[in-house]
């Protein structure tokens, strides 16, 4: 439930926090109204918004991010690096979190809560605007409800970041981890192979030491049928959705879905 006397809310952590799945939504290039009201419509909790390999205008990005907001879903930046003026600045558009893609390093993380977190626990430079609904609010308030709010999410896509999973997730603010199977296939030799048995093993390492932690992660696999899910929700699995494909890759099985009666 949303705590309207709250300065800033984040669904999708508050599911977390629960105990409870979050149904992602990733998407690339389809920064849209009515990719927002359908992902609402359909369930899903979180929109992950893609900035490693697209590039999107500024004004249109804010708008995006604000819009998800207001239709009650958390969206999250998927960033390439730690760079604290893209951080801080995203946030500031309203993000309710960051996707740290190829986290290999304590020190990447410990950068990224350092502009992501206002003090005592980092640097983060004060800002009200579309971060706080525009609302003028209690600055005091809105920093401490915004370091529980904004959410850290890592993926790890390389051997390196399996290597050094467990410094990465030791950080007390990390919230999730989710994988990049196709980089993290290629950066031990298979590529194209994400199904391989040891990259499916070097994921399933990761999810062992997050649960052990406490912390949000998704399948190595993602479950095909409703079984599977329940038995990887009973798992402590918390993640879930198409975080690994984009939203065009969606719209051409759905497209080919419906020309199965005329071939």
């Amino acid at each position: 439930m949303t705590d309207l006397s709250a300065t800033i809310n984040n669904p999708a952590k508050n599911l977390l926090k629960s105990r409870k799945p979050v149904l992602v939504f990733n998407v690339f290039e389809t920064l849209r109204p009515s990719v927002i009201k359908i992902v609402k419509q359909t369930g899903y909790d979180m929109l992950m918004i893609e900035t490693e390999h697209v590039l999107h205008d500024e004004y249109t990005l804010t708008n995006f991010i604000i819009s998800a907001r207001d239709n009650g879903l958390s969206p999250i930046i998927t960033v390439p690096t730690t760079d604290r003026m893209l951080v801080s600045r995203l946030l500031d558009a309203g993000a309710l979190g960051i996707n740290l893609c190829h986290a290999e390093t304590p020190e990447q993380v410990d950068d990224m809560v350092r502009w992501m977190k206002y003090p005592p626990i980092g640097e983060r430079a004060l800002f009200m605007g579309a971060n706080v609904d525009y609302q003028n609010a209690d600055a005091e308030q809105y920093c401490r409800e915004a370091n529980q709010a904004t959410m850290l999410v890592l993926k790890i896509e390389s051997q390196k970041g399996v290597e050094n999973a467990e410094q990465l997730i030791a950080n007390e603010h990390v919230d999730g981890v989710i994988f990049g199977p196709g980089d993290l296939a290629a950066s031990m030799g298979f590529h194209g192979g994400w199904q391989h048995p040891e990259v499916l093993s070097a994921m399933e390492s990761v999810i062992e030491i997050a649960l052990a932690k406490g912390i949000a992660v998704e399948p190595a696999e993602f479950p095909s049928n409703k079984t599977e899910y329940a038995q990887q929700k009973e798992r402590g699995i918390q993640l879930f959705g198409p975080t690994r494909e984009t939203e065009y890759q969606l719209l051409r099985s759905a497209a080919e879905r419906a020309l199965d009666a005329y071939r």
